[in-house]
């Protein structure tokens, strides 16, 4: 069983030491946290978007499509959505806050950890349903944040115009041009593509490094109430119910594979540039990302080990 817990470990180190890059890069005075949310503009505006293109454009549907974990997937991710629209206002009424704690809850890094975990446990290239999943789960989860960001940044505003701003979302522009350059089998010149691709390789290194620039513990004490019941809800709770519940639905190997990436993944990292970037509070949405992959090399590793010794996995 060790494997997963080399695999959880393999995937967060990497990141851990891009933010302690961002921070020395702060302390040594190379950056600033105000010109660091320039950055942050541009990767919510050029580079996530990009990321999520291109993720969508290199799917492959030849290995035909998981229909009964798509369904239950995307189930489970609407009422998600619909809890972590209202329910996180009760732990706050800033807004701002809670728009971040909702979008923590619905948004995890399915495509880091669901590539790197799963072939670990299953060998390379032999991944067809996780990577299958991820056609549904990226474009959903940051529709879902892109609206809960929206409805805590204007408050009541109507559905009409929740809807018209959702629908100016770069991330929302990225995934429909992505559909629908996929959908018509346009092909995109090589030249293009290999800057496409640049981009959006480069937009995890970037974004860890923005928030280890962003890291400040002042703010993470005065905050922990509200941090610890984020992770305690992403990391604990929401896997406790959802995963049982896809084992009880008779899912099993990669499927149940996929499910354990898609409920108990930690926060994505995409959640802090994009919450900065949407006036919500960057702060809180950065120490989100920190905590919950930090405790993920702990939560992925004990998912994996129960399913193994039940043999499900």
């Amino acid at each position: 069983m060790s494997e997963s817990f080399i695999a959880a470990l393999t995937v967060v180190s990497p990141m851990m030491i891009l933010m302690i890059i961002g921070w020395l890069c702060r302390t040594k005075g190379v950056i600033t946290r105000p010109a660091m949310k320039e950055y942050d503009r541009l990767i919510f505006r050029v580079f996530m978007p990009l990321l999520l293109f291109k993720n969508i454009y290199e799917i492959n549907f030849s290995g035909g499509i998981a229909v009964k974990e798509m369904v239950f997937t995307a189930v489970c991710l609407l009422i998600m959505f619909a809890l972590c629209l209202d329910c996180p206002r009760y732990l706050t009424r800033d807004l701002r806050k809670s728009s971040v704690i909702g979008q923590a809850i619905v948004r995890g890094n399915y495509v880091i950890f669901g590539v790197v975990v799963s072939e670990a446990l299953y060998g390379e290239g032999n991944i067809g349903v996780v990577i299958m999943m991820s056609m549904l789960v990226v474009p959903m989860v940051n529709i879902f944040s892109a609206i809960i960001l929206e409805a805590g940044r204007s408050g009541k505003s109507s559905p009409a115009k929740l809807f018209l701003a959702v629908l100016k979302n770069p991330m929302i522009i990225g995934a429909i041009c992505a559909f629908i350059v996929k959908g018509f089998g346009i092909k995109i010149p090589a030249v293009l593509w290999s800057v496409i691709r640049s981009i959006a390789n480069s937009t995890t290194t970037i974004s860890f490094i923005s928030l280890g620039v962003g890291l400040d513990m002042a703010d993470a004490i005065a905050d922990r109430r509200l941090l610890a019941w984020g992770v305690i809800l992403r990391m604990i709770i929401l896997p406790g119910v959802m995963l049982p519940l896809a084992v009880i639905s008779g899912f099993r190997g990669q499927s149940l594979c996929a499910m354990m990436v898609t409920f108990a993944a930690p926060s994505a990292v995409a959640s802090y540039p994009m919450a900065v970037a949407m006036g919500a509070d960057g702060q809180l949405a950065g120490q989100l990302v920190c905590a919950t992959t930090i405790i993920s090399v702990i939560t992925i590793f004990l998912w994996t080990f129960a399913f193994k010794s039940l043999g499900l996995m």
